[in-house]
């Protein structure tokens, strides 16, 4: 799967778990200036386990330190 496609699924799982449509994402936006909480970090990665069919257990400290949504895609990447 090419990056471009695991982004735009990366975005879609943000926008559905922040009930945000219009919202604006690139690879450098942080999940916090996103308006995510701790909650919505756990609520994002259990959407983005669901959507690419991953296991992101063992990715979950990796996932507990993401700043970007870029960095969430090469942890997506990675369990593919």
């Amino acid at each position: 799967m090419e990056r471009s496609e695991i982004f735009a699924k990366v975005a879609e799982a943000i926008k559905e778990t922040m009930g945000d449509d219009s919202l604006e994402i690139s690879e450098s936006s942080t999940l916090k200036d996103l308006g995510a909480d701790s909650f919505d970090q756990l609520e994002i990665m259990v959407a983005l386990e669901e959507a690419f069919d991953i296991t992101l257990e063992d990715a979950a400290e990796d996932m507990s330190s993401v700043e970007t949504v870029g960095q969430t895609v090469d942890i997506v990447s990675s369990q593919l």
